[in-house]
């Protein structure tokens, strides 16, 4: 396309299972020739911010693809909720939903299947629940952030595709917590894993990722929140701190009384903000029952959820 006026463009894609409205957005303007950068700016979508639905509809037709599949797949505005958004059909902190961050890959996955994952674009996706590894934020080719502005989803900006030696294999509680996320971005749970704490079968995505973070982000008392968060930037440091949170919070299930032992290293802060502040009443009930818990140093035996016998996580379970 010579001048990009303001029309559909005529080599139409179908959108794959699980892919990310971003990455569909490259691979359609792929196809018909255009540049990343060049589309962005054709389309109008500053992807910093959140999309409305007039813009959606607006992106859609443009990209000759059906508003009501390409939606669910961008980070849109929650007009209901200032610093919440929508994606994927759930409701998020605009933190951990963000067109902002580095756009993480799987080589393999690209390799396989040509699209970028709707689950990737979520800071609580580490890795890759298909093939076991960390996903890679920095191309293994040119050791340069892989960005959106790139020639294809699988090609790097430095002209070369993604590949390189794996990493070392994710950790069991990990490699479930992925599964756990990938089942619930496409309504297909997997059964339950005994690598992950009972709590998951009742959070929201965004509580369950806000709660094992907070739980999981220092690793011993004393140590300085923003100096945790600065070491967690990368989907293998994030990754550690998920498999300690699911430890943390697998303790706390068994005995309650491991709640108080780790006051000293959860992030209570983040804890009150999801206890102000939910995607979910089960969201906000267990992260005021481990406030609750760290200081008293008892099991405060009931939450907003309804009495629990004395010793035992509140669970939401009938």
């Amino acid at each position: 396309m010579a001048a990009l006026d303001p029309r559909q463009l005529p080599v139409r894609l179908d959108l794959a299972p699980a892919e990310s409205g971003l990455g569909f957005a490259l691979r359609a303007l792929r196809a018909n020739g255009i540049a990343f950068e060049q589309g962005m700016r054709w389309l109008d979508l500053e992807r910093h911010r959140p999309l409305d639905h007039q813009t959606v509809l607006r992106i859609a037709w443009a990209l000759n693809v059906d508003a009501s599949l390409l939606g669910p797949r961008l980070v849109m505005q929650d007009s209901s909720r200032p610093g919440w958004v929508q994606y994927a059909g759930m409701r998020f902190r605009r933190q951990v939903a963000t067109n902002r961050l580095y756009a993480k890959v799987c080589p393999q996955c690209l390799r396989r299947h040509g699209v970028t994952k709707l689950s990737w674009q979520l800071r609580a996706a580490v890795g890759c629940a298909e093939h076991g590894y960390s996903l890679i934020w920095m191309c293994p080719q040119c050791g340069e952030s892989i960005g959106w502005n790139r020639p294809d989803v699988d090609i790097c900006r430095c002209g070369r595709h993604f590949g390189g030696e794996r990493a070392a294999p994710l950790e069991p509680e990990v490699q479930a917590w992925l599964s756990w996320l990938e089942g619930s971005m496409t309504n297909t749970l997997p059964p339950p894993s005994p690598a992950l704490p009972a709590a998951m079968l009742h959070l929201s995505v965004d509580g369950a990722f806000r709660i094992i973070e907070a739980l999981g982000l220092c690793e011993v008392p004393g140590s300085s929140v923003r100096s945790a968060l600065s070491r967690c930037k990368t989907p293998r440091g994030l990754g550690a701190v998920v498999q300690r949170g699911l430890q943390r919070l697998s303790a706390i299930e068994a005995d309650a009384g491991v709640a108080m032992r780790l006051s000293g290293v959860a992030n209570q802060s983040a804890l009150a903000q999801i206890a102000a502040d939910a995607a979910a009443e089960e969201d906000r009930a267990l992260a005021w029952w481990l406030i609750q818990s760290m200081r008293s140093g008892i099991d405060p035996g009931s939450t907003r959820a309804g009495s629990r016998p004395r010793g035992q996580l509140p669970l939401f379970i009938a």
